[in-house]
């Protein structure tokens, strides 16, 4: 197993050696690095070693081969300024290793008049923005211990009259180590292509020859620089202090679990999740984290229930508030489904 981890080390070093990272906040598409599901963020944004729901389509692709049967999530975020964040995902099981997986998301904006200086109270048109993610994935269980996932996605931007799109691929691995199930993940994020913004606002009509009288107007694009988006490398460990299945200290009715995510993304410093979960007979969840080193340290909680459903599944209810500075605070709610 140390040849594993530092194997999988030198590959990081590696990858991101050569690469150079402005962090200046000069990416696009910062809906990319909105955290999915109200589990996750009730603990803090520390999901990456654990990724065991629908979420994991999210954080990271190798945790779908935790699902059994097929699994659905619906998350819905609303975050200052009439700002909504939703995610749906569904995990659909292949074989007994293989996993399939389709999310989507979407950030959206309430409607906003349109303004000029001519025109400061309005102008009596509106604009609006929405930005969206479709996704498909793999995932397979290489042994017991090991598995591994992939992402490939669709990224699409919008204001007004003008939009940009590109692709780009997620990439995770899970290992489940020998010490006390003790789970690292790694996931890589929107690693992929650049936007650039086009539209019929960037249109101008312009003569090509001044020294020419009589020649028409000619439609000339306008070109808008090129933007990255948010590239994410993450690494995260999880285990079970208390519980079933080889917890460090053995519960039938209780279970506590700890998770620790760093964050290394290209447009901003590096981040440190700390999250914890408290589960009562898998019936009632309460869960709590701290996130480090954003524009402030901050506290999150959660909570949760989750009920069988007349032996056809079992469906979870989770919910978790995010302080978010002087924009008080964000509120996600999550709805998971999963069928036998």
């Amino acid at each position: 197993m140390k040849k594993l981890l530092s194997t999988i080390l030198l590959f990081i070093t590696c990858l991101f050696g050569e690469r150079e990272f402005d962090k200046v906040a000069s990416t696009s598409a910062q809906f990319l690095k909105m955290g999915v599901g109200a589990r996750s963020m009730g603990m803090g944004g520390s999901f990456v070693g654990l990724a065991n729901d629908a979420s994991a389509l999210f954080w990271n692709p190798a945790g779908m081969t935790y699902s059994t049967g097929v699994q659905s999530l619906f998350s819905h975020n609303d975050w200052a300024l009439d700002i909504s964040h939703d995610f749906v995902g569904a995990i659909i099981p292949l074989n007994n290793k293989g996993r399939l997986g389709f999310s989507f998301s979407a950030l959206t904006m309430g409607e906003k008049e349109i303004t000029t200086v001519s025109e400061p109270d309005g102008t009596g048109l509106f604009y609006s923005v929405m930005d969206i993610s479709m996704g498909a994935s793999y995932a397979q269980a290489i042994s017991d211990r090991l598995s591994y996932g992939l992402t490939f996605k669709y990224i699409r931007t919008s204001a007004h009259n003008e939009s940009a799109s590109t692709v780009a691929f997620d990439i995770g691995s899970i290992l489940r180590t020998a010490f006390h199930n003790l789970k690292i993940g790694m996931a890589l994020s929107n690693f992929g292509g650049e936007l650039q913004y086009r539209g019929r606002d960037l249109i101008e009509k312009s003569d090509i020859d001044d020294d020419l009288l009589g020649n028409q107007l000619t439609d000339v694009n306008l070109r808008t620089e090129t933007w990255p988006i948010p590239l994410m490398i993450r690494i995260g460990v999880s285990v079970d202090l208390l519980g079933m299945n080889d917890a460090f200290i053995e519960s039938h009715f209780s279970r506590v679990t700890l998770v620790i995510d760093a964050e290394h993304p290209n447009d901003s410093k590096e981040h440190l999740n700390i999250g914890c979960e408290y589960s009562f007979k898998d019936f009632v969840f309460l869960r709590g984290g701290y996130r480090m080193n954003y524009y402030e340290n901050v506290f999150t909680f959660g909570t949760g229930i989750q009920t069988h459903l007349m032996g056809i599944g079992q469906t979870s209810i989770n919910y978790s508030i995010l302080p978010f500075g002087p924009f008080g605070n964000t509120n996600q709610l999550s709805i998971e489904l999963q069928l036998k």
